[in-house]
């Protein structure tokens, strides 16, 4: 089952074997590294940190030099990995170099990270490092988005088991409206699954692997707002401020502690007795955005 073509099969045979088969560790570690899918590289590296394996640093160290050409989950793992270790020894040169390549890494997101455990874990305050993150979407797009929605517009989500309406709340999260419907409009989300159903809680999907940890391979900023998590609310999933992407989530019943946490970008208005039915598996076969209705 480790050599399963699919992904999430790999990932779930690769958890059991390192709690049944601890004599052959490495054998399951560089394998999982060596992996195609950056998921496997992903949940190795984060293995590798809870389970303190210090051998694996200077593969690791060697991984980070080529991080123009890793995922974004990658990178950010690396940071965490290299925060880990360093709480435990603040001179690992490994460890160190891993961070350094992270506190100059392209992306914003895991700039930030890196030099917040600059801060918590050595001490050292880099924020001066740390430039403006640039918007992914332009002045000018912005400009002719607004004057287009003058009233909030609507998206409909078909699936397998039928459709179901809500309104897009661009006057609450107008940047995060932007990149849904942007994914919408050039079909990312078709065939996508809902990954993660949890009974009276939520329904999460938008994420192309399957897995729960996949996206468009960038990130945006949350838009915070005190709008309330009613049963049928939208939100953005996130694994941290800043780290949204493609995956949303729909409230199953009220969640208030989710609120001012998590952005909201809209409200079922029809077919929650759709959404009531999904089960993880059920797929997304088209989402439709539609203007508003006029003022």
């Amino acid at each position: 089952l480790f050599s399963d073509p699919d992904v999430t099969v790999r990932m779930t045979a690769f958890g059991y074997l390192l709690t049944q088969d601890s004599t052959n560790l490495k054998l399951y570690f560089d394998r999982a590294l060596a992996d195609s899918n950056y998921i496997m590289k992903t949940i190795s590296i984060d293995n590798i940190a809870s389970r303190k394996l210090a051998a694996y640093l200077p593969k690791l160290r060697e991984l980070s030099m080529n991080s123009r050409t890793l995922e974004i989950d990658i990178r950010r793992t690396l940071a965490d990995c290299a925060g880990a270790f360093l709480e435990i020894n603040k001179s690992d040169t490994n460890a160190l170099r891993i961070l350094v390549n992270a506190s100059l890494d392209n992306d914003y997101i895991v700039r930030k990270q890196a030099i917040q455990i600059y801060k918590d874990v050595l001490g050292e305050n880099r924020f001066n490092m740390l430039s403006k993150a640039q918007t992914r979407i332009s002045m000018s797009k912005i400009e002719k988005a607004l004057k287009k929605y003058k009233t909030n517009p609507y998206a409909t989500i078909e699936t397998n088991k039928g459709s179901f309406e809500f309104e897009l709340y661009f006057d609450v999260a107008p940047l995060t409206v932007l990149n849904f419907i942007d994914l919408a409009e050039s079909g990312f989300y078709e065939d996508i699954i809902f990954h993660r159903v949890i009974s009276n809680f939520v329904t999460q999907g938008g994420d192309p692997s399957g897995t729960g940890w996949g996206g468009p391979n960038y990130q945006i900023r949350c838009e915070y707002s005190h709008e309330p998590y009613r049963r049928g609310t939208i939100g953005i999933a996130t694994s941290g401020k800043d780290t949204g992407g493609s995956q949303f989530f729909i409230s199953l019943s009220p969640l208030p502690h989710l609120e001012g946490r998590y952005t909201v970008i809209g409200q079922v208005l029809s077919g929650m007795d759709i959404v009531d039915e999904i089960v993880i598996g059920d797929s997304i076969k088209e989402i439709i955005i539609e203007e508003g209705k006029p003022l």
